[in-house]
């Protein structure tokens, strides 16, 4: 039975949480950078809550029926406010959302989180507790509330029903509304130093630690995340061999290293915009955080460029990084991304005029 414990760098928030259990404010919010484990963090909390025989230092026991119910994810205590294209699949391979109803898994699932899935959790905080505990809505991004959704829960935040408590999460604080985050109680996520980092991934028998955690800015439990939308190792290596040819890349090569077919767009455009922040980094700092085993390869490249053109293109990859979600021809926007990144990347001039027109 699944027993959430949380991760080694979250044991003094853990223990903070612990001392005050019967006195927690009726809403939390806990902030931080992607993938430091803030979900977790949230799920090993609420599973904590509904124990029924928790253990001296507050963790779930994960043997009594709260548990159970908790990792069946059918606790009839705990309900889920997430985008629908966020919940977990049910065995089914339906999507249940928050309105106790089942969207078609066939159908595109909301990144909005609407304003039916809170009317629906204002309906189950009005019943009472089924297992005599809390109750608890786990609630992520919290960026994610449309205008309508944010305000309803604003009114559920206000007044509050007895024994209601929302576990809230976000990835970036101030894209959370004012009002929303003026009812919360603020929990700053420990950010885990390289070594604990490390050894943790070390522990969970992840291969090339270092490197992948370098690749994910430090933030280790964001190594599996959007994993069915990953680039393969195949089509990874393509890309960065691409990118590192700089002023040398040609159409031919870009049309060759871009598959026809299954391309992940947000997977590729996060690997452009890595490789973008090394160059700056790079031409700055003489350091790189992403690709530190590339470093030769991006100190050559960021020799023969500047920085306004690198800028430029980076602002690309963030437009299309907002529209990848949205049916468009995988291949032609990962082709254009580094066709754009051509031009951002050609040799400067020593002449007066900078740049080659």
């Amino acid at each position: 039975m699944e027993r959430l414990n949380p991760l080694p760098w979250q044991e003094p928030l853990w223990r903070r949480l612990h001392a005050i259990r019967e006195q927690l404010p009726h809403a939390l919010l806990l902030h931080g950078m992607r993938g430091i484990g803030k979900r977790h963090f949230a799920r090993a909390l609420a599973q904590a809550l509904l124990c029924e025989t928790p253990a001296a230092d507050g963790r779930g026991c994960g043997q009594c029926a709260g548990c159970q119910l908790f990792s069946a994810e059918n606790h009839p205590d705990l309900r889920w406010l997430v985008p629908a294209a966020d919940r977990p699949p049910r065995d089914d391979g339906d999507i249940a959302d928050e309105a106790e109803g089942v969207v078609d898994a066939k159908k595109a699932k909301s990144r909005a989180i609407l304003i039916d899935q809170v009317r629906a959790i204002a309906e189950f905080l009005a019943l009472a507790s089924h297992r005599g505990g809390r109750r608890i809505v786990l609630l992520y991004p919290v960026e994610a509330l449309n205008g309508p959704a944010a305000n309803a829960l604003l009114k559920l935040l206000e007044e509050p029903p007895p024994g209601a408590l929302f576990i809230a999460v976000t990835d970036d604080l101030d894209a959370v509304l004012p009002t929303v985050r003026s009812r919360c109680v603020l929990l700053r996520a420990p950010v885990p130093d390289a070594a604990a980092a490390l050894a943790w991934l070390r522990a969970s028998g992840v291969e090339d630690a270092e490197e992948r955690l370098a690749e994910a800015g430090g933030a280790p439990v964001g190594l599996d995340e959007d994993n069915d939308r990953e680039l393969t190792a195949d089509l990874k290596q393509r890309l960065l061999e691409a990118l590192g040819k700089g002023g040398r890349l040609q159409l031919a090569d870009v049309v060759s290293v871009v598959p026809a077919r299954d391309v992940p767009i947000a997977s590729a455009i996060r690997l452009f915009q890595r490789w973008g922040w090394d160059l700056l980094a790079e031409r700055t700092a003489d350091r790189v955080r992403y690709y530190p085993r590339r470093k030769r390869t991006i100190a050559a490249v960021a020799r023969e460029c500047e920085a306004g053109p690198l800028l430029d293109w980076l602002a690309q990859l963030g437009n299309l990084q907002a529209t990848a979600e949205h049916p468009l021809n995988a291949r032609l926007v990962v082709e254009s991304a580094l066709i754009a990144y051509m031009d951002a990347v050609r040799p400067t001039t020593t002449g007066p005029m900078g740049r080659d027109a």
